[in-house]
């Protein structure tokens, strides 16, 4: 069964979003980032900067299409599919984390940034809170969303699109891991290959679905 047509426009969509969130990551939200020294950090979200929030909407946005291609991707396959569905309950679940945790980012650390020095323990604990949640536990649940996916469609995608597939696997295990050590600097260094091979895997997915490819 072909795709339905809205699965070229949601890879693209995918590809469009997960572009800017990167922009915006580096330029509106890595000063407010742990990169960025303790006082500089609070100094900057004290301030409740609009760049904060918008880069944070923009990786809320990210995560509706990346839910909404994987259920889009599930009327592809045939009845019954246990990987497709746990594939689509999986990055449902990262999202409904990942949501909350990017609430957070906007609004409580702003928050409690604004209220000085006196505040830093609070904001420390809310920070690791929102970067363990949003890098592990969220990122990890996509990840896997991504590898039950692309085991679902193998037979029915190209070894380029399965090599994308296990790309983001890699790469977004290692985004995980970052936050459970935690480390900025692996976080930083693993979300540009994770969004890269995810963008790449979303658009030869739809490509070769769309073109009836099976493939060993």
């Amino acid at each position: 069964m072909n795709p339905p047509q809205p699965l070229r426009a949601l890879a693209w969509g995918n590809v469009a979003l997960h572009g800017a969130g990167l922009g915006l990551a580096w330029f509106a939200l890595r000063p407010g980032s742990a990169l960025s020294s303790l006082p500089e950090r609070m100094a900057y979200l004290a301030g409740s900067p609009p760049g904060w929030a918008w880069g944070w909407g923009v990786w809320m946005l990210c995560a509706l299409v990346l839910v909404a291609f994987m259920a889009v991707l599930c009327e592809t396959l045939p009845e019954g599919s246990t990987l497709a569905r746990l594939a689509l309950l999986t990055t449902a679940a990262g999202m409904a984390v990942d949501l909350l945790c990017d609430v957070v980012q906007i609004q409580v650390l702003p928050l409690i940034a604004a209220a000085g020095p006196a505040e830093t323990t609070l904001f420390l604990a809310a920070e690791r809170l929102a970067f363990t949640g949003g890098a592990t536990a969220a990122n990890g649940l996509y990840t896997t969303g991504v590898l039950l996916m692309t085991l679902g469609l193998r037979e029915r995608i190209s070894p380029l699109a399965r090599l994308a597939g296990w790309g983001t696997v890699a790469a977004g295990y290692a985004m995980a891991l970052s936050g459970l050590l935690p480390s900025p600097e692996l976080l930083a260094a693993s979300t540009g290959p994770t969004i890269g091979f995810y963008s790449l895997w979303t658009v030869l997915v739809a490509r070769d679905l769309g073109r009836g490819t099976s493939s060993a």
